[in-house]
């Protein structure tokens, strides 16, 4: 099903309503891509009433170079979300993420995945649809919530520097999982404050996995993949860090870390379970009030990938952004590793590297052009985009 930009005008739109009762001085001009913001809306949650944030993306891509014809064409697509909460002021919580999410020609999260002709796809197979819905409490020292929600296992996407940086780990993201977890957190004076998540869970199979405008379908049971079992045989547990402290030197202050691990349970037709395994760990730096600078480097390696027995895949990126009054640089490259003895083509390494330049007004917009490489599956292509955006907190 195509979707053109027009139809899709009226959602943004409603997006935009509660977003738009906030005053001036809620405007922010992008996420703090420094930490990140799994579950951990601890400010909001002590207060009462609404508050969220909405993020839009549009991106604008030219593929110029490819392993075949028909795949050089001009797409755009969006990816674009509106977390929104409500808290009760005693610690309790509830919190959607709803996302608009079309992909690039060769990703699939349920659309985006279709053969290539030569014709040019714009807006084509975008859901709307539910990627998180829980219900929260959090207190200074710990938290906990049930719902549908992306486990806590490594950065998040949004950590990613560049306006591709966040479509690498899209390819290996744990998502839309039905479970509980919770959390514990220690601050210390110069050791830094860390954060324990745990959860468990199963692959979402209620009518919160389909989704609107482009329909996924709802996921079955007997579909199969791994975590879709419909019991609490999958779990996830990892360790973050952030805000040590020094009193000879800052230097520590801007570091932050992740190491975290996950069972995937097999699902039915899978021939054993996954297993992921993640060290990630980021460096901020301040030069002057204008001038920031930023490195990451994020390794996920994954036994049995999909539940196939012979098939290990290793993720290593390396990134660096550098942010000067409202102009930013960033660059990712990642180098994916496969092992499958049974399968030549699987077992075939790629990398991915992508590069791009943005300005973020102080009024929410932003504008950027990048360039993107990427080989998997022993296939080429290269592509130059735009992006514009909107971002707001409330």
């Amino acid at each position: 099903m195509t979707m053109r930009l027009i139809p899709l005008l009226p959602y943004f739109a409603a997006f935009m309503l509660p977003a738009l009762s906030a005053t001036a001085d809620d405007h922010k001009h992008d996420h703090d891509h420094g930490h990140e913001h799994h579950h951990d809306h601890s400010d909001h949650h002590s207060k009462s009433g609404f508050y969220g944030h909405l993020d839009i993306k549009v991106l604008y891509d030219h593929v110029y170079k490819a392993e075949e014809a028909d795949e050089e064409i001009d797409e755009a697509y969006t990816h674009s979300h509106l977390e929104m909460g409500y808290g009760f002021g005693n610690g309790f919580s509830v919190n959607t993420n709803i996302e608009l999410e079309g992909e690039p020609a060769g990703h699939d999260h349920g659309g985006g995945g279709a053969t290539l002709d030569g014709s040019n796809r714009y807006f084509e197979d975008t859901p709307l649809f539910v990627r998180a819905l829980t219900v929260n409490y959090d207190d200074e020292h710990f938290g906990a919530y049930a719902g549908k929600f992306d486990p806590v296992i490594s950065f998040d996407q949004h950590v990613m520097p560049g306006i591709y940086g966040y479509q690498i780990v899209d390819e290996y993201t744990v998502r839309e999982k039905i479970g509980v977890g919770g959390y514990g957190r220690l601050k210390t004076t110069n050791f830094g404050t860390h954060r324990l998540d745990v959860s468990t869970f199963f692959t979402d199979t209620t009518f919160l996995s389909n989704s609107l405008l482009y329909e996924r379908g709802v996921t079955h049971k007997s579909d199969g993949g791994v975590s879709n079992t419909e019991d609490f045989s999958s779990f996830a547990v990892s360790l973050g860090g952030s805000d040590f402290f020094s009193q000879n030197s800052d230097t520590a202050d801007g570091f932050s870390y992740r190491l975290g691990f996950a069972r995937q349970a097999a699902g039915e037709g899978d021939e054993t379970s996954e297993y992921r395994y993640t060290v990630s760990g980021q460096y901020e730096h301040a030069f002057t009030t204008d001038l920031r600078a930023r490195v990451l480097g994020e390794i996920v390696h994954i036994n049995h990938l999909n539940g196939e027995a012979p098939h290990d895949r290793t993720y290593n990126t390396v990134g660096a952004e550098l942010s000067y009054r409202q102009w930013v640089l960033g660059s990712t490259y990642s180098y994916i590793s496969n092992e499958n003895p049974d399968d030549a083509d699987e077992a075939q390494n790629g990398e991915v590297f992508q590069t791009s330049l943005a300005y973020r007004f102080k009024n929410g917009i932003s504008v950027g052009a990048g360039y993107k490489y990427q080989e998997e599956e022993g296939e080429k292509n290269h592509r130059i985009g735009a992006l514009i955006g909107y971002s707001l907190t409330f």
